[in-house]
Formats: C-alpha cells, sequence, structure tokens
C-alpha cells in the first residue's frame, strides 16, 4: 500500500488537517468495515460463532502486534488501554517494602499514578526533573536511581517534547543494577519501530486510540520472558488459566505462563477487530516505511516552523526525533495559536506549555506546509 493509498483510507483527511495523532486519531474505512462486519455477526442467527472468530482474530492480532514491536506474540497480553497495562504491571512486581520507583517528573498520569498507588505497600517515588523545555536527560534518571531503587519506568517518547528517550542506555543500566525497567510506549507503538526482543525492557504497555489509529478501548501489554515468572497474580479472572473454556472445572493452579494470564475475561470484539484491522492497514504500508515517513513528516514540519519564526522544543538528535513537534510562537499565547489552526480546519493540541503537531504517515507536506501557514507571524 502506498502513502497515497494509504491517505485513502482516511475520510477525514478530505475535511480536515489532523495533526494530533498523539492524541487521538481518526479511523480507516478499513477499520470501519471490520467493526460493521463483526456487528453483522453479532446480530445474525449464530452469536457463538462470532465469538469463536473473535478468539482467532485476537490471536492473529497478538502476532501481527509482535511483527511490529519485534516481540514474541507469547509475550503480549491484551489489555484495555495504557493505564490499564501500567496499572497491572505495578500491581504485579513484588515490591518490599522501603522500595523505590524512580520516573520523569514530566510523565504522563498514566505512568505515574499506579506507582503513587504503591505507596500503600510502603513504596516510595522519585521524580526527577526535567530542563525548562521538557528535555530529560537520561544521566540524571540514573542518578537519581539508588541501592532501593526497583524499577525505573518512562516512556519511550515524551508527550510534551516528543523526545525520544535511550531505552537501550537506560535498559542496560537497570539490567546492570537488577532494576526493572518500565516503558509507557504509546507515543510511539504504531509511528515508530521498536525491536523488544532486542531491548533490555522487562515492562510495556500502549494503547491503541494515538498511533495505532484506532478507537480506545484496548491496549497491548509486554513482559519479558524472564520477568514474567517473578511477578505476581493479580486481574485474575475465568480466562486467566489454561484451558479456560472448562468452566465447570475450577483449576487456579494452571494459571497461564505468559501474560495473557491478564486477560481476565471476555475482551472486547469491536475494539480487537478495529485494531487487528489498522495494524492490518499500517503492515500494507510498511512498518519501516511508516516510521520513515512519520519521521521525514515531523522533520519537514520542524524546517518550516522554524522558517516562520517559531521556536521549536523537540530535540531533533537523530535518536531522540519523534513523530511529535513540539513549538511556541514568540508572541501570541498557545490557546490563541490553536485557534488559528483550528479556525482552518486543522487539528493540533496544546500540551505542556507548547503547542504540539503530530503527524501520521498518511499526512502529506501539503498539509505541514498549510498548517503552519495558518499561524500568523
Amino acid at each position: 500500500m502506498t502513502f497515497e493509498e494509504m491517505r485513502a483510507q482516511f475520510p477525514s483527511a478530505a475535511g480536515s488537517i489532523h495533526l494530533n495523532h498523539a492524541g487521538v486519531s481518526p479511523i480507516s474505512l478499513a477499520v470501519g468495515t471490520a467493526v460493521h462486519a463483526v456487528l453483522g455477526d453479532l446480530t445474525g442467527s449464530d452469536v457463538l460463532s462470532g465469538y469463536m472468530a473473535h478468539l482467532e482474530r485476537q490471536e492473529d492480532l497478538r502476532r501481527a502486534l509482535g511483527r511490529m514491536a519485534g516481540a514474541a506474540g507469547d509475550t503480549l497480553g491484551f489489555v484495555r488501554n495504557t493505564s490499564h497495562g501500567l496499572a497491572i504491571a505495578a500491581e504485579a512486581i513484588p515490591f518490599r517494602e522501603g522500595d523505590s520507583v524512580v520516573l520523569p517528573a514530566i510523565e504522563y498520569p498514566a505512568n505515574v499514578y499506579p506507582w503513587m498507588a504503591q505507596a500503600r505497600r510502603g513504596v516510595t517515588m522519585r521524580l526527577v526533573p526535567a530542563d525548562a523545555n521538557g528535555v530529560m536527560a537520561e544521566d540524571d534518571l540514573i542518578a537519581a536511581c539508588d541501592a532501593t531503587t526497583r524499577v525505573l519506568a518512562v516512556s519511550w517518547v515524551q508527550w510534551g517534547s516528543g523526545q525520544r528517550l535511550d531505552v537501550t542506555k537506560l535498559g542496560a543500566f537497570c539490567r546492570s543494577r537488577g532494576i526493572l525497567f518500565v516503558v509507557d510506549l504509546v507515543q510511539g507503538l504504531g509511528a515508530l519501530r521498536i525491536n523488544l526482543s532486542d531491548l533490555p525492557v522487562d515492562i510495556a504497555a500502549a494503547g491503541c486510540h494515538k498511533w495505532l489509529l484506532a478507537p480506545g478501548g484496548l491496549g497491548v501489554l509486554y513482559v519479558h520472558p524472564e520477568v514474567f515468572p517473578t511477578l505476581l497474580p493479580t486481574n485474575i479472572g475465568w480466562n486467566s488459566v489454561e484451558s479456560s473454556l472448562e468452566w465447570e472445572r475450577p483449576h487456579f493452579d494452571e494459571l497461564k505462563r505468559n501474560p495473557s494470564r491478564f486477560e481476565e475475561g471476555t475482551s472486547s470484539l469491536l475494539a480487537t477487530a478495529a485494531l487487528n484491522a489498522s495494524v492490518g492497514v499500517l503492515e500494507a504500508v510498511g512498518f519501516d516505511a511508516v516510521h520513515e515517513r512519520v519521521l521525514a513528516l515531523a522533520d519537514h514540519a520542524r524546517r518550516a516552523l522554524k522558517a516562520r519564526g517559531l521556536t521549536v522544543i523537540s530535540p531533533d538528535g537523530a535518536s531522540q526525533r519523534s513523530g511529535i513537534v513540539a513549538f511556541r510562537h514568540r508572541t501570541l499565547p498557545n490557546d490563541a495559536v490553536l485557534q488559528h489552526l483550528e479556525q482552518k480546519k486543522v487539528r493540533a493540541a496544546v500540551r505542556c506549555g507548547n503547542v504540539r503537531f503530530a503527524p501520521h504517515a498518511y499526512n502529506s507536506e501539503a498539509d505541514i506546509a498549510a498548517a503552519v501557514a495558518a499561524i500568523p507571524v
């Protein structure tokens, strides 16, 4: 599938310029078709077959997400969203009283509140400040860890600045100190390539309503195979055991031995069909091609914004770039900039003291040019 063919999948692109994929994304025609097909199954005369087809579709999606994230399918479990995945992780880690969790002070609340909740178990949280532009130094995170640190939790891509953190460096440090490394992937997965099998990442989570281009309601949780046996059984339900359809035979002693254990009950048929279709579109374009296109459009936005006299906050280093471009006007407040953009039907966002553009692979250079031109100087 070409980028032009991908764009044709998004009717929203005909009436607006959507540059808010770091917030919420429109869906493709393929996603709508997949959801309507499931609804057709459920309004038919054999509803059970629709549920059985869902189970097969779920495994297809697990394998497809594995190809996208460079992870074996059996290291992935389905959750409702990023928050759900990180909450499960926080509850499953066998903390001891006196343990600490280190994380950037600029994290989105999904990667803050689950760790705060562990205070009831005697766990403390250490927030590490970023610089004035919201850019985080990996060395500062490393320096904040000590003998009490049980977890270092970060976002792969920061939601405010768009900075992509060096998860290889941070993970290697954690491995050397016996610290669990937990990563929020939601601002990268679906746009940027990652190979979890080759990275020192212990646990990771992401939701689907941003760069994965699906309606909200489904997410994915990754657990490294060597870490999973150390986790406590939590979020347990009828679907947490092997042979989970044997409902009349209680067998709690046969808990699943991979992250599908956390899939406690019946999952969303519609959300599964939607995400499966969306990942199919991204794979048809090519995960590598999407990665390169997103970074190229973000670079194009940086250049265009700077040429118009705007201050770009997002780091532009080769290893720090992402699909998010955060910027500020020299005189206008952010809300005024956003209002000008909305008048031209450009969908952007204001986050962390910046205006934020977040183009996806189906956007075009013309979209970027029109959006930048809509900002008065």
